[in-house]
């Protein structure tokens, strides 16, 4: 990893998970080959995920320059390989914990899908999520989603009233579930 701004990645028995910073959003903005330099990892050709956007990257790039920011935004997914890291999608924390309570996201792009890299990445954000403090993970989805749905089943997250419309919520307190 070539950004001397990017903090410790977080490890799991197959990815490297690298925080996004302004660099690195600024990198991909710029185009993939400059995104695939600057994490020295492959990139796919169905690169990128669902929901990963220039607007998306525009408003992580804000969200960055806050200073309690760092680690509490887009995190990217490396698979470790005995070559090159492959990048295989993204988890996210939805911003830095509110009351207790954290929002994470993921996606993975279609050519590594159903092989529990989500599951595995999104259960390392928690993890971190639990030791930087925070009391109550929640994720939204969508009823068409059942791939999603499965991935907060297996973490153990359970059904919530949604806060937002037509969006499925789970929520996964510290201590139930995977966790700890």
């Amino acid at each position: 990893m070539k950004d001397p701004t990017a903090g410790p990645a977080l490890l799991t028995p197959r990815l490297q998970l690298v925080a996004a910073t302004q660099a690195t959003i600024s990198a991909e903005l710029a185009g993939q080959d400059r995104l695939a330099a600057l994490l020295e990892a492959a990139i796919p050709s169905d690169w990128p995920p669902e929901h990963h956007d220039a607007e998306t990257l525009d408003f992580w790039l804000e969200q960055l320059a806050l200073p309690e920011a760092a680690g509490w935004w887009l995190h990217y997914m490396l698979l470790r390989r005995p070559t090159a890291p492959t990048l295989v999608g993204t988890v996210s924390y939805k911003g830095p914990p509110t009351d207790g309570v954290v929002e994470i996201g993921y996606s993975v792009v279609p050519s590594w899908q159903g092989r529990g890299l989500a599951t595995e990445g999104s259960r390392a954000l928690i993890e971190a999520a639990w030791e930087r403090g925070a009391e109550v993970v929640v994720a939204h989805t969508f009823e068409h989603l059942a791939p999603s749905i499965a991935v907060l089943r297996k973490l153990g997250f359970q059904p919530a009233e949604s806060s937002e419309p037509e969006a499925l919520e789970f929520r996964l307190c510290l201590g139930q579930g995977s966790n700890r």
